[in-house]
């Protein structure tokens, strides 16, 4: 498979019309990357984000102004990691304010729907799909453009997770236990 650079994927998001899927599976993701964020969060120190639009969040308030659906299923395994609770706290607070969909799939609370694999990917308008390649230990990889994808796939296994899933802020209510303060 033809790996992706870093300016064929952002083309895939800008020249999206519908819809931008993601499926999340892994319980970490860049922890050789992200480590110093991490422990500013574990510190207790304010967020960065607070009061900050990034380019991410405004691409997605653009795109989502103009009625792209941008969505993405993350499924968890409770309790859940600190790393888990820093991507939630600081990660999927903003960016849904901005307009994306974050579901929550939390796997010991609802089960885990037979036939859904552990397979990162994006789903764009349902006919481009990007496969998400870590290591082990959650460090990214690289990204792969499939060439002939099996839509009926990635389609299925987008409609699993999103059918077992509850929204970001209604699973982040109900689990206050996560919530650093």
């Amino acid at each position: 498979m033809p790996s992706l650079t870093n300016a064929g994927f952002d083309e895939l998001f800008d020249g999206t019309t519908k819809s931008v899927f993601g499926l999340e599976t892994l319980p970490v993701y860049n922890p050789v990357s992200e480590a110093s964020t991490l422990e500013s969060y574990l510190a207790g120190e304010p967020c960065p984000r607070a009061g900050v639009t990034t380019p991410y969040m405004q691409e997605v308030k653009d795109q989502t102004s103009r009625g792209i659906r941008r969505y993405r299923v993350h499924v968890v395994h409770g309790p859940l990691t600190d790393y888990l609770r820093y991507e939630m706290e600081w990660g999927y607070a903003f960016t849904s304010r901005a307009g994306e969909e974050i579901l929550i799939l939390d796997t010991a609370e609802h089960g885990r729907p037979e036939g859904l694999l552990d397979e990162d990917f994006w789903f764009f308008d349902e006919t481009h799909v990007v496969r998400m390649d870590y290591r082990d230990d959650g460090e990214f990889l690289g990204k792969e453009l499939l060439v002939e994808p099996d839509l009926e796939h990635y389609r299925a296994q987008r409609d699993l997770a999103v059918g077992q899933a509850v929204p970001f802020r209604e699973y982040w209510s109900a689990h206050p236990q996560y919530h650093r303060d």
